[in-house]
């Protein structure tokens, strides 16, 4: 894939909504990770001991999709097939070739940073007796109450620039992750310019026979759209529904008006 700017013309407006929807399982454990890293770091700087438990969680939750697959060796794949297709472009007349090398440094550097890595990632994290403690408590409904974990409720009780080092400490050995999904995300993302789409009777069908490599869907509406996206199928064809839901406690409806929108197919 050749890196190249978004178009100013094309790109999603900033009042825009993007609904991603992943293709291929690297790139679904991808956007997890990167929606948890981000929540993680959310509350990372806390306001209250509340933002402390949702950075806690979000570490448990990172810690076990850690242990359920291998992130690591996903991430460092991707990144040597990005390295192995930007190289091919060098001597290519119409490519940027500052902004080549650019990105193939950046590229290279992730991979040292994530290929040095001892051990498996995340493992501080599943050692850590404080947190594997209060991960034997979170499958109890109010588990993590404070007379439950009384340890837990004296760390709560730190101050804020305690507790926030301590999750800054633990989320330094995800750093060289964080990192590398979130440039290979970027790279995937803008490989693709949204193209105008109608959804008639707010159904929209599409064969993916001349985007075989894509992985990842993004449907872009507008900020004030009433309606919102329901992304089914897979690499060979995709189905799009829209709803609206003009009451939260009840079901949403699917629409039967037109609904225009924009598209990206985007491949790494």
């Amino acid at each position: 894939m050749q890196p190249k700017p978004v178009n100013p013309d094309s790109a999603p407006a900033a009042e825009s909504i993007i609904y991603e929807q992943p293709l291929t399982e690297r790139v679904r454990t991808f956007l997890r990770l990167q929606f948890l890293l981000s929540q993680a770091e959310q509350y990372a700087e806390p306001k209250s001991s509340w933002d402390s438990r949702m950075a806690i969680m979000s570490l448990l939750d990172i810690a076990d999709m850690l242990t359920r697959g291998n992130a690591r060796g996903e991430a460092l794949k991707e990144l040597d097939s990005q390295i192995g297709i930007l190289a091919l472009l060098r001597d290519n007349p119409d490519v940027d070739n500052p902004r080549l090398l650019e990105v193939l440094d950046q590229l290279e550097h992730l991979k040292r940073q994530l290929a040095s890595h001892t051990g498996p990632l995340g493992q501080g994290l599943r050692n850590n007796e404080f947190l594997s403690a209060i991960k034997n408590r979170t499958a109890i409904p109010g588990g993590t109450c404070e007379f439950d974990l009384p340890g837990y409720h004296f760390w709560l009780s730190k101050p804020n620039a305690a507790r926030a080092a301590d999750v800054a400490e633990w989320l330094k050995e995800l750093a060289p992750l964080r990192e590398a999904v979130s440039v290979l995300l970027d790279l995937n993302r803008q490989s693709a310019d949204p193209v105008n789409k109608v959804a008639e009777g707010g159904v929209f069908q599409h064969n993916m026979q001349n985007e075989s490599n894509c992985q990842l869907i993004r449907v872009i509406l507008p900020g004030n759209a009433a309606v919102f996206p329901e992304i089914s199928g897979g690499r060979h064809r995709i189905t799009i529904r829209f709803f609206d839901r003009p009451n939260v406690n009840e079901r949403p409806r699917q629409v039967t008006r037109d609904v225009k929108f924009q598209l990206m197919f985007c491949h790494l």
